[in-house]
């Protein structure tokens, strides 16, 4: 399962995060999201957890003693792996949050930015990079989904290219 556990915290870090570096000290970070929200994004505002992550080609990232592969990726990982949410605040800031809530949750990760949701771009600006994710709300807008494509070290060693779909769903209060 250690190899599982490394792919999911390089994939939720990676699904948000370029770290951009410099050579002089002087880095080109990019500005804050800033400005007054619009009416959809004034409805986006809130928690949304980690609900699913599907992939095209079945992978096998569990160390069970069965060749059993799945597309679904999501129900392959831990209860701290799964546990992962995004917190959009009114002001544009926003927070990402992994093993938190889950008990007994070793290595948690937090990061912080400003978001903006515009026409189904989500641009989050987080330790001087910019990332943006092409998302698709289901009809009622409690789920949304984006798609990535990742390299995937089976538990077999080999390498397995493969489109993911990562699902998100708004949390009630």
């Amino acid at each position: 399962m250690k190899k599982s556990i490394v792919f999911v915290k390089t994939i939720m870090v990676a699904s948000l995060l370029f770290v951009g570096c410099s050579n002089d000290n002087s880095p080109d970070c990019p500005q804050a999201l800033t400005g007054e929200l619009d009416a959809t994004e004034t409805a986006f505002v809130g928690d949304w957890s980690f609900m699913g992550m599907v992939s095209e080609k079945e992978i096998d990232l569990t160390d069970d003693n069965e060749d059993n592969p799945s597309t679904n990726i999501y129900d392959q990982f831990e209860e701290c792996q799964q546990d992962l949410i995004y917190s959009f605040e009114n002001d544009r800031s926003y927070s990402l949050k992994q093993g938190y809530v889950a008990t007994d949750c070793t290595n948690k990760v937090q990061l912080n930015g400003t978001w903006k949701l515009t026409g189904g771009v989500l641009p989050f600006v987080t330790n001087c990079s910019t990332n943006y994710l092409n998302i698709e709300f289901n009809n009622d807008k409690t789920e949304f989904t984006f798609e990535e494509t990742y390299k995937f070290v089976d538990i077999d060693g080999q390498i397995i290219t493969s489109k993911v779909t990562f699902t998100y769903g708004k949390m009630t209060s």
